[in-house]
C-alpha cells in the first residue's frame, strides 16, 4: 500500500476534490463516488486494472460476479460523468490548467494539461519571499511530523502487538458475545470507519466547525484559500494538509484489539477511511465509527439519539464530553485537571444504522488511553453484564440500544478501574 504520493499526485487529488465539490458533480452521490474512485485508482497506479465489473461492485454495491450484460449501471453513469466533466472544465473549471477526462470506451480517467486553443482564465498566485515560512506553515509542519510519528507507531504496533488477553476468545462471556453479535452479524457486512485526523486538524487551525454535508460533498475545499488566509496559513500548505489521508494512533490501537475478537469474519469486515465512506453503506451495513464528530463527521446523523456532545478546550486543544441531557444545564466532564491520576472519558453508543437494517457502534474518547479502556470494557463480562442490567430489556434477548459515558483512571485500561458515569437507553 502506498502511503505518500508525489507533489504531482497531491495537486491532482486536490483537482479531483474541487471537481467533486462542484455543482456538476456534488448533487449526485453516485457520480461523486464514481469520480473519486476512478481517479484514486489511476493515482494509485492501477489504471490498467479498472474494469466494469469491479466498478459496479466497489462503487454501486453490485455482487462481485454480477452480469454486466444485463446491468448497465456503470456504463450509464460513466457516460453521465464524462459529460459533467466536460461541462465543469468549460465553465466553473475554466481556470484549471489541468483537465480530467474519461476517454470513450474506457473507465480510467486521464489527466492532461489544458491546450493553448482551449479557453482558460488566469489567477495570479501571491509569491512568498525566498526562504520565508509563515508561522501557520510552521504549525502545519509540526503537525505533519506528529502524523508521521503516528504512522510509524502504528506500524510497530501491528508488527509487535499480540492478541490482548481480555479479547482472546476463551475470555469472552455470554453478555459480551451477545453485544458483539449485533455489531458483527454473520450475514451482514461491518465497516470499521476510522477518523480523518487531517480534517480535524484543519478545523482546529482554521477555527471553523464543518458539518457532514460540507465533508461529504467537499464543498469546504472551495474556501480553503480564504480560511487559510484568515488563520495566517500558507494556502498551498493548508490544501495539502486537508487532503492527507491520516488517522489517529488511538483508532488503530482500538481496532487492533477489536480484531482479536472471536467470531469476526474478515471476509465481511472492512476498515474504511472516513473520507471514503458514504450514506449508502451507513444505511445498509453495520458500522463502528471511531472518533468525535469533529474528526469523523459520519457520527453527526446519530447525535439526535444521544445526549453527549464533544467540545474543544481552547486552552489545551483537548476534547471533552458534555451531557446535554443532564438537566436544566449541560454538565461538562473534563479530565484536564492536574492530578496524580488524571481522568479520561470514553463515550460508547449502540444505535440502529440509518436504514434500521443493522447496528452502529460509536466510540469517542478523550485520548488513546481512554480508547484502550473502551476496548477492554466492551470485552469484560462483568462490566458488560452490569451495564446491561441497568438498561430496559430488548426484544429477542438482544443487547438494548444505549449510550454510556465511562470514566477511566489515568492510563489504566483495567475494567475494574472504569466507572460508568452515564448509562441510559438511546432515543
Amino acid at each position: 500500500m502506498r502511503v505518500n504520493g508525489t507533489k504531482t499526485d497531491e495537486s491532482r487529488r486536490l483537482l479531483v476534490e474541487r471537481v467533486a465539490a462542484s455543482r456538476y458533480i456534488s448533487k449526485s452521490a453516485r457520480l461523486h463516488d464514481l469520480l473519486r474512485y476512478l481517479c484514486e485508482r489511476v493515482l494509485e497506479g492501477y489504471a490498467g486494472e479498472i474494469h466494469e465489473q469491479e466498478v459496479g461492485h466497489k462503487v454501486f454495491g453490485r455482487p462481485p460476479d454480477y452480469d454486466t450484460g444485463s446491468d448497465n449501471i456503470v456504463r450509464v453513469h460513466a457516460s453521465m460523468l464524462r459529460k459533467r466533466l466536460e461541462q465543469y472544465f468549460a465553465s466553473e473549471g475554466a481556470v484549471e490548467p489541468l483537465i480530467v477526462e474519461i476517454p470513450k470506451g474506457n473507465y480510467a480517467p486521464v489527466f492532461r494539461e489544458r491546450r493553448e486553443s482551449e479557453p482558460a482564465g488566469s489567477v495570479a498566485e501571491p509569491m512568498a519571499a525566498p526562504g520565508a515560512r509563515p508561522a501557520g506553515d510552521r504549525r502545519i509542519l509540526a503537525l505533519s511530523i506528529i502524523a508521521a510519528v503516528f504512522a510509524i507507531s502504528t506500524a510497530v504496533l501491528l508488527v509487535r502487538g499480540g492478541a490482548p488477553a481480555s479479547l482472546a476468545p476463551e475470555h469472552l462471556g455470554p453478555t459480551v458475545r451477545t453485544f458483539w453479535s449485533q455489531v458483527f452479524r454473520g450475514t451482514q457486512n461491518t465497516d470499521l470507519v476510522v477518523d480523518d485526523a487531517a480534517f480535524g486538524l484543519y478545523q482546529d487551525l482554521a477555527g471553523r466547525n464543518l458539518a457532514l454535508s460540507d465533508y461529504f460533498d467537499r464543498s469546504y475545499l472551495r474556501t480553503v484559500p480564504e480560511a487559510a488566509q484568515a488563520a495566517k496559513l500558507d494556502a498551498a500548505t493548508a490544501s495539502s494538509l486537508v487532503l492527507r489521508r491520516q488517522s489517529s494512533y488511538a483508532d488503530v490501537s482500538f481496532l487492533w484489539k477489536l480484531l482479536q475478537l472471536s467470531g469476526i469474519d474478515p471476509r465481511r469486515t472492512t476498515v474504511v477511511f472516513a473520507r471514503d465512506y458514504s450514506f449508502r453503506e451507513l444505511r445498509s451495513r453495520n458500522a463502528i465509527l471511531l472518533g468525535t464528530p469533529r474528526s469523523n463527521p459520519w457520527i453527526e446523523p446519530f447525535l439526535p439519539r444521544v445526549g453527549l456532545r464533544w467540545l474543544i478546550d481552547k486552552a489545551t486543544g483537548a476534547s471533552y464530553p458534555v451531557d446535554t441531557w443532564a438537566g436544566p444545564e449541560p454538565k461538562a466532564y473534563s479530565g484536564a485537571e492536574a492530578s496524580e491520576s488524571p481522568e479520561g472519558y470514553c463515550a460508547i453508543s449502540l444505535l440502529p444504522n440509518l436504514g434500521s437494517t443493522g447496528s452502529v457502534l460509536v466510540i469517542s474518547a478523550t485520548g488513546g488511553s481512554a480508547f484502550n479502556a473502551a476496548a477492554d470494557f466492551l470485552a469484560d463480562e462483568t462490566s458488560m453484564n452490569a451495564l446491561r442490567k441497568r438498561l430496559p430489556p430488548a426484544k429477542d434477548n438482544a443487547f438494548p440500544n444505549f449510550e454510556a459515558l465511562v470514566r477511566v483512571k489515568g492510563r489504566s485500561s483495567l475494567p475494574r478501574d472504569a466507572v460508568v458515569a452515564i448509562i441510559r437507553p438511546a432515543r
